[in-house]
């Protein structure tokens, strides 16, 4: 190739880059510039909005039920008290007045072992117990897993002989009966919540909550309702 063909090779190359460019072309340079605005800004956001669902944590029962133990414990970090046992165990057994007052313990993964009706040894893990002078509240959760072979059955027996008023409540997405139970006994006791209420129930207690809490703690809680609202079924 001569050096005057080559130079009409990269004349030619210079014409096609200097021309002006389509408008197509510069309605797609303005669209990006806009998007890259819009993005740098925060205001074009994808992905899970909680912190349970970023660590692939939000079908995860037993990561639930520490967070719900966590704000069941009147003295935790989330600086709500009381309120949202209170609330909670007032909208399942109203007019009983349950665990109002005295010192409160609450267990995750708690094993108890007790005879049933006919004298046989029933023992079952409960995910959440709240211990109180004055009553102790049962609580199994589910949130994707099916029930063990007679779990609620078990879970009953297991707790019925405690000397102070007992409760048994069943967490799930959409407040469903448990499917478990074979006595009058444990049908009759019994109760249900779903995750939807639990949402409501604690978004009342963040309302009504005082100032002057751990910013950390009052954080997490209201992160951990969203996670709520990504697992309850209306």
């Amino acid at each position: 190739m001569t050096l005057q063909e080559r130079f009409g090779g990269v004349h030619a190359e210079w014409l096609a880059i200097s021309r002006p460019a389509s408008p197509d072309v510069v309605h797609f340079a303005r669209v990006k510039q806009n998007a890259d605005a819009i993005i740098n800004a925060g205001r074009w956001v994808s992905g899970p909005p909680d912190m349970m669902s970023v660590l692939g944590r939000q079908r995860d029962e037993l990561a639930h039920s520490r967070m719900i133990a966590w704000l069941l414990t009147p003295t935790g970090r989330h600086g709500l008290g009381r309120s949202l046992l209170r609330t909670m165990l007032d909208h399942v057994w109203p007019g009983e007045g349950l665990l109002q007052s005295d010192l409160v313990a609450v267990e995750t993964e708690s094993t108890r072992s007790a005879a049933d009706e006919v004298a046989e040894l029933r023992e079952a893990r409960a995910d959440i117990v709240v211990i109180g002078q004055e009553a102790t509240i049962v609580i199994e959760n589910k949130v994707d897993a099916g029930e063990g072979f007679e779990q609620c059955e078990r879970l009953y027996w297991s707790w019925a002989d405690r000397p102070t008023e007992t409760r048994w409540l069943f967490l799930s997405p959409n407040g469903r009966q448990p499917v478990t139970l074979t006595s009058t006994q444990a049908k009759t006791a019994w109760r249900s919540l779903s995750y939807g209420d639990l949402g409501r129930l604690l978004t009342k207690a963040l309302a009504e909550a005082r100032d002057g809490a751990d910013p950390m703690g009052r954080s997490t809680a209201h992160q951990y309702l969203a996670s709520i609202a990504r697992v309850a079924v209306d």
